[in-house]
């Protein structure tokens, strides 16, 4: 029997198969599809299966199945790996003539550690041995599952020579897939490459089992970790193209803006912004319970996650102690270790970036000799390093088994800054519109805030940032009588390294705009409280106003006139502190102007001087350096300068040695 694809499916899955070497597992894809999964030279050489490969099915029900092909071999689990990361159920192949084999162990623990939970058995070859000889096998299959999620899985005896069985495993295919939960097609877009390769005309092309979203012709993409943005050219699925992959199929995508030989398996399509690699990942291990001794922490370990396989450390956060080493040197005491059968929260420490999301099922095998250990779950995808102690386990416990509010507010805590939805949604590991509700509805408790539309920040830490600003605007405000109050510029200079420069921001205008602080030209002060500048400051003020005035233009410089207003206040750090008071006094009330870093004038003198200016404009086009000591009574000394002011203020326009009337 052959059944081919026909256009009538309604629903989508993706079917893995899984086996030990020589089981027939390519052999029963070809009877059901009508496809050779074997591509490759050699695998028609050898007669063995080598790398993945993939057939479609549209089975009796109606269900577009794509199926994964795997090889059986130990030596090409790193291929098997790559395959089955996004399977919807498994089909496990196992020899009627040979029963259980040593692959068929490690492809079920595998299949286990990824949490794929539907399964089938199909006994093959099962025209080969008599029925006493299926029931035996039959048997050794179930204790094989026993305490597994595929403990009541259907064992179908079949054969791909001569069709037995193969409409049951179909009727068992359907039941099996017929309670199947439709994957998201409104998440963003990922897709772990398992296949690149150049066709003529298309350029590079990729392949991969579309885990969630969908890809339309036109889409741009983010191939990570490299990092870079791809267009998609074309997309296919078997062989077909379409304008829309959905998630659940098989798809080939032709990309545009990277060459082959960038691209290659074990990276990920993600659509833009979504996802983003780490070299840290927080995770809860498991070791396998048939593991021969505990996993010690700190051992260098293989990550198959998707299609990729990454070098790394696997370093425990909780544990047991060894009282001594074993063997090999492995353990040294007080190291923590995990035991067979026992799980613990560890963080991969990665040699090269991983693209993951929270809720990712990944395998671990061991680096040298290479064999599963275990596996696990991705709770915090991109990670800093943990310790154990110092209250990094229990933060990475409410990551682990929170809610989304408690995980919410554990994450928002450590940051300084507001942060975007999308943003926070990213680092949860959830959809950007959930989190949005969440926040939300925090909102309205107050545990959240969100000083600008679509920026979220703790409401601690919102307290925290307006209560500092209003902090130091009031001490400078004792501290400084003369003075209105602080400059903007000053308090945010000042208060950088405690609050980051958008959240001062918005501080300061919710300060504002609830009148809890007041400001006057470019001075902030608290609210509440009538400001006069001490008598004595000001009588200060109108002396010095005086003796400039009393100078005509040619005005001693600032250092001098502040060290008389000093010593007349009885010097020292008292009196200079008095002086800048005056000065500051002086220019916050456009009383004193300070025309370079050497002179202040009064506002009265400048008056003079625009008045001057505007007399001699009304007579002359034109006026240069000389003309204008003439009209200020001054040498070049102080001319200079005050031209230069000019110019700043508008009062007159450069022309290479001469000025032009501005503004007058």
């Amino acid at each position: 029997m052959t059944v081919r694809a026909e256009p009538t499916a309604t629903r989508l899955a993706i079917v893995g198969t899984a086996g030990h070497i020589d089981h027939g597992k390519t052999a029963l894809v070809r009877r059901l599809t009508g496809v050779d999964t074997d591509r490759l030279p050699e695998e028609k050489r050898r007669g063995i299966s080598i790398d993945l490969g993939f057939a479609p099915l549209v089975t009796p029900g109606g269900v577009r199945v794509g199926i994964v092909d795997v090889p059986g071999h130990e030596r090409f689990i790193k291929n098997m790996l790559a395959g089955v990361g996004g399977i919807d159920l498994v089909l496990l192949v196992v020899a009627a003539d040979e029963g259980v084999m040593p692959q068929t162990r490690e492809h079920l623990a595998i299949v286990k550690m990824l949490g794929v939970s539907r399964g089938i058995v199909a006994l093959t070859k099962s025209d080969l041995v008599e029925s006493e000889w299926i029931a035996m096998v039959t048997r050794d299959v179930r204790a094989l599952l026993a305490g597994s999620p595929l403990a009541d899985a259907p064992v179908v005896p079949c054969s791909a020579v001569t069709g037995l069985g193969l409409d049951a495993l179909l009727a068992e295919l359907d039941r099996q897939l017929a309670s199947l939960p439709g994957r998201s097609l409104d998440e963003p877009a990922r897709l772990p490459v398992d296949r690149v390769f150049s066709v003529e005309g298309f350029g590079t092309v990729i392949t991969g089992t579309l885990w969630r979203g969908r890809v339309r012709t036109g889409d741009t993409l983010a191939l990570l970790p490299r990092g870079v943005e791809v267009r998609v050219r074309r997309a296919q699925v078997h062989g077909k193209t379409v304008e829309e992959a959905l998630a659940g199929q098989r798809t080939a995508l032709a990309i545009h803006g990277v060459e082959r030989d960038k691209v290659a398996r074990g990276d990920w399509l993600v659509a833009p912004g979504s996802l983003q690699p780490s070299r840290a990942v927080d995770v809860r291990f498991e070791l396998l319970a048939d593991h021969p001794r505990p996993w010690p922490s700190n051992r260098r370990v293989r990550l198959h996650l998707g299609a990729s396989e990454v070098l790394g450390r696997l370093v425990l956060l909780e544990g047991e102690n060894p009282e001594k080493s074993d063997s090999a040197g492995d353990r040294a005491p007080g190291r923590l270790a995990v035991r067979p059968g026992g799980s613990a929260l560890a963080q991969l420490r990665l040699e090269r970036p991983v693209v993951a999301a929270r809720g990712d099922r990944f395998v671990i095998r061991s680096y040298s000799p290479q064999r599963t250990i275990g596996g696990g779950v991705v709770i915090d995808p991109v990670a800093e390093k943990r310790r154990r102690r110092g209250g990094s386990v229990a933060q990475l416990v409410v990551h682990e088994s929170g809610s989304i509010e408690a995980r919410l507010l554990e994450r928002l805590g450590s940051e300084p800054r507001m942060l975007a939805t999308a943003h926070v949604a990213q680092m949860v590991s959830e959809s950007e519109v959930a989190v949005g509700q969440v926040l939300e509805q925090m909102s309205v408790g107050g545990e959240v805030v969100q000083p600008i539309p679509g920026r979220w920040l703790r409401a601690d830490r919102w307290a925290s940032a307006r209560g500092e600003i209003a902090r130091v605007v009031g001490d400078y405000a004792t501290r400084h009588l003369a003075r209105f109050g602080i400059a903007k510029g000053e308090l945010k200079s000042g208060l950088k390294g405690a609050i980051e420069s958008t959240l001062f921001d918005a501080a300061f205008e919710s300060l504002l705009a609830g009148g809890e602080i007041v400001m006057r030209a470019d001075r902030v002060r608290p609210a509440g409280s009538s400001w006069e500048p001490p008598a004595d400051v000001a009588r200060a003020l109108e002396k010095v106003e005086a003796d400039l005035e009393t100078a005509g233009f040619g005005v001693p410089d600032t250092a001098t006139w502040l060290a008389s207003v000093s010593h007349a206040h009885g010097g020292g750090p008292a009196g200079a502190a008095f002086a800048s008071e005056v000065g500051a006094l002086g220019q916050f009330l456009g009383r004193l102007v300070r025309v370079s870093q050497e002179y202040c004038y009064t506002a009265r003198q400048m008056d003079d001087l625009e008045a001057r200016l505007a007399k001699h404009f009304a007579k002359s086009p034109t006026i240069n350096v000389a003309g204008f000591k003439d009209l200020a009574g001054v040498s070049r000394k102080w001319a200079v300068p005050l031209l230069e002011h000019s110019d700043r203020v508008g009062w007159t326009v450069r022309a290479g040695d001469e000025r032009k009337r501005g503004r007058l």
